[in-house]
């Protein structure tokens, strides 16, 4: 046992060693340049993904440490020090606090990352509605009526990809996948065997837009095993009003109606809201809008109450937070968009300010009462 206890003093010595913190920093300050200057280019989930939400990166053809590696690292050492090289006494009781705030905060920024989702929520004036859209992944549906029977990353789809619903006896075969399509008129040349409106439209991939939300999903595919009249060539894409929909005899004369739809995933709040009304106010002789809020109503169960969302005053219920991000007020009636965010880490940010705030003024005065005393602290 004394052993054992030795050894994993002398291990965690070694990784309390300060020429990892030496040697990290440098990666770090490299990848947050590199990240930052890149979203320019590539937009933010990209440059996120790549570079800060990764364990490696390539530059040029030198692989070097993502933020995630670096970060993992970062946490090891600090966690190794405070246990293994902190000077357990009431002398050193405010940098002990101290560097416990600093590992809470990253604590919490590890909680964010695992738990944190956002959304956006869309509901019409005099309206209710508890679901929440993602705006970076979308995904491939296939509905039997409001019954989903198959659902897919659309990540995961390629040319080639089969997909046999349970429960059916037809075959989708995805013949094109774009992340990020453009919609341009089908040649006459390639019109046969595809069912309108994909006779005359057809999706080509384009680059992808640095703002991701902006980026429109769609596949073609081809459906085999449905009968004479619904076997054919389709295309569908994110937010098209009109997805495809393939109609199955069955045995009783009657007929199964399957709709298949590139959609953002979905998500359903524990409450809802209902928007009561919105109001937009604009700069003075322009059409731009200087503020807009929304009088909503939250609904919980058999409980209810008012609440106001607008610009920089969010509403806050049950680890949710819905800011004003957007509107629509083009058809009859006004749409207002909230973004949801779901942070389960939010209040370590908080929690670790508080402790490394108490830490330095615990620090601050046991320094001063030891030079009042002629006590060396150091």
């Amino acid at each position: 046992m004394r052993n054992l206890s030795r050894q994993l003093k002398k291990t965690g010595l070694k990784l309390a060693h300060p020429k990892i913190l030496f040697w990290v920093l440098p990666f770090m300050i490299l990848v947050l340049v590199i990240g930052t200057v890149s979203q320019k280019e590539f937009g933010i989930l990209a440059a996120q993904e790549a570079y800060f939400s990764s364990y490696f990166y390539t530059l040029g053809f030198i692989p070097l440490p993502g933020g995630l590696t670096l970060m993992m690292v970062l946490g090891v050492n600090l966690l190794a020090k405070f246990l293994f090289k902190s000077h357990w006494s009431f002398a050193k009781a405010g940098t002990i606090i101290t560097h416990f705030g600093v590992l809470v905060l990253i604590l919490g920024g590890a909680v964010t990352y695992i738990t944190a989702k956002e959304g956006y929520l869309i509901v019409a004036e005099g309206e209710t509605s508890d679901v929440v859209e993602d705006y970076h992944e979308r995904m491939l549906v296939i509905r039997n009526g409001d019954h989903i029977i198959y659902q897919i990353p659309f990540d995961h789809l390629q040319d080639g990809f089969k997909i046999s619903p349970a429960g059916t006896d037809f075959i989708v075969t995805i013949t094109k996948a774009c992340s990020n399509c453009g919609i341009t008129r089908r040649p006459v040349s390639e019109q046969d065997g595809w069912t309108s409106p994909g006779k005359f439209m057809r999706l080509d991939p384009k680059p992808s837009d640095p703002q991701d939300e902006k980026n429109m999903a769609g596949i073609e595919f081809m459906v085999s095993g449905a009968g004479p009249d619904m076997d054919g060539r389709y295309l569908t894409f994110d937010k098209f009003p009109k997805p495809p929909q393939i109609e199955v005899p069955v045995q009783n004369g009657s007929s199964l109606i399957y709709t298949i739809a590139v959609e953002r995933r979905k998500r359903i709040l524990p409450f809802s809201i209902s928007l009561k009304s919105f109001k937009q106010d604009f700069h003075p002789g322009t059409d731009m809008a200087r503020s807009y809020q929304s009088s909503v109503t939250v609904t919980d169960g058999d409980e209810s109450w008012p609440a106001l969302i607008q610009m920089n005053e969010p509403l806050r219920y049950r680890g949710y937070t819905l800011y004003q991000s957007s509107f629509d007020v083009t058809g009859n009636k006004p749409y207002t968009v909230l973004t949801v965010v779901e942070n389960k880490g939010r209040i370590f940010p908080y929690l670790s300010t508080l402790i490394i705030a108490l830490g330095l003024i615990l620090h601050v005065m046991i320094r001063i009462s030891g030079k009042r005393n002629g006590v060396a602290n150091d």
